[in-house]
């Protein structure tokens, strides 16, 4: 018989993958997820920045007619793996809207996916500018940073252009 300590925990990983992969599929994207993750600080030292996105355009995405729920499957699988210590000191919302860009799909879609950057001052003289991004599409932004819903943050570049 298993010690109820190892059986409580193999019945934890069982619901936690349970809830992180809903379909077979999710296993492919969360590793496709994964090696973005890794990837992404050295190709951001590489390249300048909207070559980077112009590349990340280009990329292979599933093709989902729903905007919120594909935009809900790439932040569950995105978050099993910026809860993991290899990645949580990438857990900002710089890379968690990269990452929701890459992968979100733009399939022709009008409006198009676009990628915000911008800045929130300190409410101090003296306090430090913090950054922040987001998503859009047409207005509707996903996954907003709680200054960017305050009104505390000012839009500094967005891609694509409109």
């Amino acid at each position: 018989m298993m010690p109820a300590r190892d059986r409580w925990a193999t019945q934890g990983i069982a619901q936690g993958f349970a809830r992180t992969f809903h379909k077979p599929a999710d296993l492919v994207l969360a590793f496709r997820i994964g090696v973005f993750l890794w990837a992404i600080p050295r190709r951001l030292d590489r390249q300048p920045l909207d070559r980077l996105l112009r590349d990340l355009r280009t990329e292979s995405r599933d093709v989902s007619p729903d905007l919120h729920s594909d935009a809900r499957r790439i932040s569950r699988l995105r978050q099993a793996w910026l809860a993991s210590p290899l990645f949580r000191a990438r857990n900002t919302c710089y890379i968690r809207a990269l990452t929701l860009f890459r992968f979100l799909s733009d399939d022709g879609r009008s409006p198009p996916v676009r990628i915000h950057f911008g800045v929130e001052p300190g409410t101090e003289p003296g306090d430090r500018v913090r950054g922040h991004a987001w998503v859009t599409v047409g207005e509707e932004v996903l996954e907003a940073p709680e200054p960017l819903l305050a009104g505390r943050v000012s839009e500094l570049y967005a891609f694509p252009a409109r």
